[in-house]
């Protein structure tokens, strides 16, 4: 079980060099529309999946809402202040490294921490980290094909 977890880790770890190593250091300013609207979706996406897993860790009481149904991804809105690609990837990788940290810090009993979901019922952590796995892995295809 321990090694399923530490794959889903390693999986999460992945995402910032694949697509640093696809898109470029720094990512162009003039970087093809596809690409950046799939990084601010990126971005937002990761800030609202640190954010439901704070939630779940703090113990606060939670209904996961289905991921397109978060008001942040309903509202898909460029970072203030600097909304080029490149400001995108660089809050990702910062709220991609908290999610990790908090990640690696998790006992088992958290991992299976049950929560409500509004469309699947009871979930668990673990659930909603491949859940967000997944989706990452698609993007990632869909951003280094664009």
């Amino acid at each position: 079980m321990l090694d399923s977890y530490r794959d889903l880790i390693d999986g999460l770890l992945d995402t910032p060099s694949t697509l640093r190593t696809a898109l470029g250091e720094p990512i162009a300013e003039d970087a093809p529309a596809e690409v950046a609207n799939l990084l601010l979706e990126l971005r937002v996406r990761e800030a609202v999946n640190l954010r439901r897993l704070q939630a779940i860790m703090r113990h606060e009481p939670i209904l996961l809402l289905a991921m397109e149904d978060e008001p942040e991804m309903r509202a898909l809105r460029p970072a203030t202040g600097d909304p080029t690609p490149e400001a995108e990837m660089a809050t990702f990788s910062h709220d991609r490294s908290e999610l990790i940290s908090l990640l690696v810090n998790l006992t088992l009993r958290d991992w299976d921490r049950g929560v409500n979901h509004d469309r699947t019922g009871e979930t668990t952590l673990a659930d909603e980290v491949e859940d967000h796995l997944t989706w990452d892995e698609a993007i990632v295809a869909k951003l280094t094909s664009a």
